[in-house]
């Protein structure tokens, strides 16, 4: 059985408030949401920590405490964990899907061309 980690859940967390879809995004947080109401309840420390990172969006510590939650009810409930690795995984195949780039250029070009994803910081030529 694999385990579900806490900085895989803070990653796949992160890449959904951060998702180039921002309509896939939102599915996917919603999902979530109801997934982990369904498996734990509506007064796990999960619930509780989704309710907050709601109202705190991509926050990094309420994703944390999110991931750390998640890890911690599903360490108590193996059914639930399989659960949520199943709805992990389908949430990794749906950010992978949305993370696809095609750049392209034509004509005549004079000067520097750069071809990217995400650029995070300057860039000098």
């Amino acid at each position: 059985m694999d385990l579900i980690s806490v900085s895989a859940l803070v990653s796949l967390l992160t890449k959904i408030f951060n998702s180039s879809s921002e309509k896939a995004g939102e599915q996917l947080w919603e999902s979530l949401t109801s997934v982990v109401r369904r498996l734990f309840g509506r007064r796990s420390t999960s619930v509780e920590a989704a309710k907050r990172l709601g109202e705190r969006p991509g926050d990094a510590d309420s994703i944390r405490a999110l991931a750390q939650a998640l890890v911690d009810d599903s360490g108590r409930d193996p059914q639930a964990a399989a659960q949520l690795r199943h709805w992990i995984a389908s949430a990794e195949e749906t950010i992978s899907a949305d993370e696809h780039v095609t750049n392209t250029v034509t004509g005549n070009v004079r000067g520097n061309v750069l071809q990217a994803r995400d650029i995070h910081g300057n860039i000098t030529f």
